[in-house]
């Protein structure tokens, strides 16, 4: 009797796609569980302490493993803050699209990133200011890595000013403020909200104006900035 006939087991084959894919969900998985460990270790004790010493122990991983998937504690670093970044990126993105003139975007750039990292303050630390606590020299970034964060900036401000030179052409803004750089301005006063705002908080002394107040407060001087 002749043995029944077996379908060779190819690169394309199903059971090939499901290993690789249970194999990338393995590999995602354990990524993401070094780059939390790490978030924990560095708000604990700082960018001096975060080694890949500290954050193998963190994990309870050697650190060999470590290596195979990040080189260097710069790259877990900036693994870190761009993750960050590009997630507040792509909100601001979405919210802009959907604004109806240049002065709703402009809002939707103060109230997304305000959102973002107000109930996350760690996070903006994280992402804003580990470059002005950390000592000179001491974190490096390469060409490749500023490569992809500046994408990030187009998320965030082109569509908002694309918007504002359309309007522009029609009737000037008020402020006559480049509109790239009236974007760009709209996050400042974000950033410098959520900077002031985690200040006092360490402080246990509070802002005596709510988020939503600040929110408003802002996009209406942008608002107003923007309007013939």
């Amino acid at each position: 009797m002749p043995a029944p006939k077996t379908r060779p087991v190819t690169a394309e084959s199903p059971e090939v796609t499901a290993r690789v894919a249970r194999r990338e969900q393995r590999r995602n998985r354990s990524r993401e569980e070094i780059l939390e460990g790490a978030r924990r270790v560095l708000l604990r004790s700082g960018i001096a302490a975060t080694t890949l010493d500290s954050v193998a122990r963190e994990i309870g991983v050697s650190k060999a493993a470590l290596y195979y998937y990040f080189p260097s504690k710069d790259a877990l670093l900036f693994e870190l803050v761009y993750g960050a970044l590009a997630s507040h990126a792509q909100s601001v993105y979405v919210a802009t699209e959907k604004a109806r003139d240049g002065g709703e975007a402009l809002r939707a750039i103060v109230r997304e990133t305000v959102n973002a990292f107000a109930p996350r303050i760690d996070d903006f630390r994280l992402a804003f200011l580990h470059g002005q606590v950390a000592s000179p020299g001491s974190v490096h970034w390469d060409d490749q890595q500023f490569q992809r964060i500046r994408p990030l900036n187009d998320l965030c401000f082109a569509g908002t000013a694309k918007k504002l030179a359309e309007e522009r052409k029609k009737r000037p803004g008020r402020a006559r403020v480049e509109p790239r750089l009236m974007a760009f301005l709209a996050y400042l006063a974000a950033v410098g909200m959520l900077t002031m705002k985690g200040m006092v908080e360490s402080l246990d002394d509070p802002l005596a104006y709510s988020d939503e107040q600040l929110i408003e407060g802002f996009a209406r001087v942008f608002e107003a900035a923007a309007a013939p």
